[in-house]
């Protein structure tokens, strides 16, 4: 293989998260993780951090990295025009969702297109996102890499493994999802709500960060009101495992997605899915075989009972998921097709 010097593998990460488990936290750590042990040397700033600007700054000052790796058009769009040095150095950026379902065509679209034409390579999550770009600017089209997100979890030690309160006979569905309306808490509430009283042992558990805060207020204000609803806060990823491992079905109710990180995390340890037929969610799983797609109310709590009803296909569609996890949702695949792009960049 061939290889660079130190400097040429100096690489400047920027995230509009870190702290807070989020799908482009855990994006950009996940990498920095495995391509620092490929020999890559990253810097990784959270936009989220008040001084990020200043840190951004100080570290392009140095004049010492070969590469910056953003994440999110519109977060890497906002800052673009402060960092005039950025300009001269080889810029990936990695598109997570909402950037391009919503972002591109919303009132900060400008900052997005800029964003976009500022990277050298731009990566995809799934080969579906590639005419939202490529369709209405052409020019784009060669700088498209479409890289599937991989499916890691840490070992669960003694300090970070959760008990957790549940009965040996509930049947849970668990829905990874931070407060945001794009998530469409309502649909899965309603559904569920619909199906609950004939099946007493019916629980929702929701893991994420409040996010929207008004959304959050309204959706924890109806929950409180719905004693089989269980939200659990902001888990350590590293918990999340153990949750993982006590659920039956993991659910994504949302609007469009990047890719659905939690719901595949949970696939990987062999839960069926629950999907909303849309943007992001398509073309993940074969319907009937690894999961369900839905459309509406009505079909989620469908298929919510067609699930609860019968244990041995639940359990045969998640080892189905297992299988497809591994298959097209590789760590190794994914860090190997970004250090690829890093080789090139750097150079």
């Amino acid at each position: 293989m061939v290889t660079v010097s130190d400097i040429q593998k100096k690489v400047l990460m920027i995230s509009p998260y870190k702290r807070s488990q989020r799908g482009n936290s855990i994006t950009s750590l996940r990498l920095q993780t495995g391509l620092e042990k490929r020999g890559f040397v990253t810097d990784l700033v959270s936009l989220e951090d008040r001084d990020a600007l200043i840190q951004v700054q100080a570290k392009l000052a140095e004049n010492s990295y070969a590469l910056i790796h953003a994440f999110h058009a519109l977060h890497w769009g906002r800052l673009l025009d402060k960092i005039p040095p950025a300009q001269h150095i080889p810029i990936l950026l990695t598109t997570t969702g909402t950037d391009l379902h919503f972002d591109l065509h919303g009132k900060e679209s400008l900052l997005v297109r800029k964003s976009l034409y500022s990277a050298q390579k731009i990566v995809l999550f799934h080969q579906d996102f590639r005419e939202l770009i490529a369709v209405p600017y052409p020019a784009l089209g060669p700088r498209l890499v479409v890289i599937p997100q991989g499916i890691y979890f840490p070992n669960v030690s003694r300090e970070t493994f959760l008990p957790f309160d549940f009965k040996p006979d509930d049947f849970i569905f668990l829905f990874p999802s931070g407060f945001r309306p794009v998530k469409n808490f309502e649909l899965l509430i309603n559904a569920l709500e619909k199906i609950q009283p004939a099946y007493p042992n019916l629980r929702l558990v929701i893991i994420g960060a409040l996010i929207d805060p008004e959304y959050s207020r309204q959706i924890l204000e109806r929950i409180e009101q719905l004693p089989w609803v269980t939200y659990m806060g902001e888990l350590p990823h590293e918990s999340v495992r153990t949750l993982i491992l006590q659920a039956d079905v993991v659910v994504n109710s949302s609007h469009a997605e990047g890719q659905p990180q939690g719901a595949l995390e949970a696939m990987s340890l062999g839960l069926p899915c629950i999907l909303t037929a849309v943007p992001g969610n398509l073309n993940i799983i074969e319907d009937g075989r690894e999961g369900v797609y839905v459309h509406n109310e009505a079909e989620l709590a469908q298929a919510a009972r067609t699930l609860m009803d019968n244990p041995q296909l639940t359990k045969k569609m998640g080892q189905a998921a297992r299988d497809l996890v591994e298959k097209k949702f590789s760590l190794e695949k994914e860090l190997d097709a970004y250090e690829d792009l890093y080789r090139q960049l750097c150079k």
